[in-house]
């Protein structure tokens, strides 16, 4: 099946009906409440954009004296005068548009700012099932191409809204003064305007809706592509996944095309009508003049009028299109909030020194699905200073066993205990600050060797630093290189080997001076001869300190205090190498198959590790 198809389909499932109003209009207020902490500021342009209006009101005004008090009588005297006027009003509606505009922009980045921040804040605090289960690219999408439609948006909609607003009352008042009946007429179109509008937007509304889901899509699938062109490469699929890009993109502009079709049917209507309306005041208003019940610059001021009135009306309708993206992108933003949080502090939680490190299961339920566990009925107990090897079969539960201590998953049933007490009890930021995790997966920041280490502990010395790095056995190399701790990593660490980066994220952990320690298969990267290495270092640096590694190589297993043996989510044994060697049983077996009677260097790995 092609990479593209589950994206193609996900397209195809969205409904194109017209969205609940109510929707568009609760994600709207919602995002009106970040504006509360701008008030001033807004207020402000409120009343800058209603001085633009009227400064953009006079100048018909000046216009329609000069045909009525110079051009008619032929009379100069007032031009000089009137053309002063004239000129200050162009300049005035110049500078307060100008002011309008920037602090329209200022508006904008304050609440995206506040925006970006909930929302950035919001992911860092999702649990670690929520990473599980998003993709990086779909994630990425909502903070930047999303938040980009938002802010565009918001750099527009209240100059938008008061410029139609404004100019509409101070048009329809100017006229009213000229002529109460030609109003009346000008007015008939208004009617039949507005249900345009309205229609368009709604024909527009899921279309916009359907462009900014599929966009999300889009990000996911060109991160994915990125990520895995390795893969790519390797197995010759670049003309899948470049046909794949095109035919997503292709539904990606049809929609786009629709929607556009849409707009240029709909939202030139406005203006069209307005020039009918305009037809029949001149028809009517020429009556008027040749009575003498209107001058001549009278009808050229009012007809001046309703066509500006056209202006605002068509920003409007382009308005509602940048509503809906706006609205439809947040909507994305604002679902990502809403999805629940990592694990919660309890309101009695408190800030737990940890002493001994003891750690114990008792009756621990664990899965990822409801009624789907992947640990079943957990207990046993890491006494403190224990060094634990976990083993199993792809499957059985070993990563899940780890992360739940620090309660990076929150377990089904049962409790976890250090030195008695329930890790429910502690602070999730106390109890994380003092388990020291290294993931199998080596993941390093864009930066220096040196702000890869101290990630964890930002203030750390330099000589701490250099402490932690010879604990993991990588000071030798740093020390080679020509800035030392100062070198430059480049992004994920790609200017360094895979044992290199797995050993400056055990130094990672290690500065921390965790007093539980957990280690995911951290030394799978290293060589046998490192390997020892680091184990001896991590002996020396964590004595007195519980640890829990999961392994695949003989060497880490042998020098282990107690080893867990999982088998479909539940403990089948447990205890020492000479213990389970003694019973016979699935770890005597495991170690008779894979490690006696492999190749001579097989007795260095272990397969069907997670």
């Amino acid at each position: 099946m092609s990479v593209a198809r589950p994206i193609l389909d996900f397209i195809d499932s969205i409904e194109e009906k017209p969205k609940d109003l109510s929707l568009t209009l609760r994600t709207f207020r919602r995002i009106l409440t970040y504006h509360r902490s701008s008030l001033p500021l807004i207020a402000l342009i409120v009343l800058l954009a209603a001085a633009r209006s009227y400064l953009f009101l006079l100048e018909p005004i000046y216009t329609s004296t000069i045909i009525d008090e110079v051009i008619t009588p032929r009379n100069l005297a007032p031009l000089r005068g009137l053309l002063s006027k004239m000129l200050l009003a162009g300049s005035g509606w110049a500078l307060v548009n100008f002011a309008v505009t920037y602090l329209n922009g200022v508006l904008a980045q304050d609440v995206v700012g506040r925006m970006r921040s909930d929302y950035n804040r919001s992911v860092q605090s999702k649990s670690f099932l929520f990473f599980d289960t998003n993709a990086v690219g779909d994630l990425t999408s909502r903070a930047t191409t999303d938040m980009q439609f938002v802010d565009n948006f918001l750099r527009t909609w209240l100059s938008v809204v008061c410029n139609t607003l404004f100019t509409l009352a101070f048009n329809f008042w100017m006229m009213f003064s000229v002529s109460p009946r030609l109003s009346l007429l000008a007015m008939l179109p208004m009617p039949l305007v507005f249900f345009m509008q309205a229609r368009a937007f709604m024909l527009t509304m899921p279309l916009f809706r359907k462009m900014q889901l599929t966009l999300g899509k889009i990000g996911a699938y060109v991160q994915q592509n990125i990520v895995g062109m390795k893969n790519v490469r390797i197995f010759q699929r670049e003309e899948e996944m470049d046909r794949g890009s095109q035919e997503i993109s292709a539904r990606f502009a049809n929609i786009a095309i629709r929607a556009g079709r849409i707009q240029a049917v709909y939202i030139p209507s406005a203006q069209n009508i307005l020039t009918l309306g305009i037809a029949a005041v001149y028809i009517y208003g020429t009556n008027l003049v040749l009575d003498g019940v209107l001058t001549l610059g009278g009808i050229l001021l009012f007809a001046r009028y309703m066509m500006r009135t056209a202006n605002p009306l068509r920003m409007f309708a382009m308005f509602t299109g940048s509503l809906v993206n706006a609205t439809s992108a947040a909507e994305r933003m604002f679902a990502v909030m809403a999805m629940p949080d990592d694990a919660q502090d309890r309101p009695d939680a408190r800030d737990i020194t940890i002493e001994r490190g003891e750690i114990e299961f008792r009756d621990v339920t664990f899965g990822y699905v409801e009624d789907r566990p992947v640990l079943r009925n957990i207990s046993f107990t890491a006494h403190a200073g224990e060094t634990i090897a976990i083993l199993g079969a792809t499957g059985t539960g070993k990563t899940s066993l780890i992360y739940v201590i620090p309660r990076f998953y929150e377990i089904d049933s049962g409790s976890i205990l250090i030195d008695g007490v329930d890790i429910r009890d502690f602070r999730v930021s106390s109890l994380r600050k003092q388990v020291g995790m290294v993931l199998q997966e080596v993941f390093l920041f864009s930066g220096t060797i040196r702000s890869n280490i101290a990630f964890g502990k930002p203030d750390a010395s330099l000589d701490e630093i250099r402490a932690a790095a010879r604990a993991a056995r990588i000071d030798d190399f740093v020390e080679s290189l020509p800035d030392q701790y100062d070198t430059e990593v480049g992004e994920r660490g790609v200017t360094l080997s895979g044992g290199q980066k797995q050993r400056l994220t055990i130094a990672r952990a290690l500065l921390t001076n965790p007093k539980i320690l957990i280690l995911d298969d951290s030394l799978s990267f290293v060589d046998a001869k490192t390997e020892q290495s680091i184990q001896q270092a991590i002996t020396d640096a964590l004595k007195g300190r519980t640890c829990f590694i999961i392994a695949q190589r003989l060497s880490t297993i042998k020098n282990a205090d107690r080893i867990l043996v999982l088998e479909g989510g539940q403990v089948v044994e447990f205890g020492t190498h000479e213990e389970l060697m003694a019973r016979g049983q699935i770890y005597a077996r495991i170690y008779q198959t894979q490690f006696l009677d492999g190749a001579p260097d097989a007795p260095e790995a272990m397969p069907n590790a997670e």
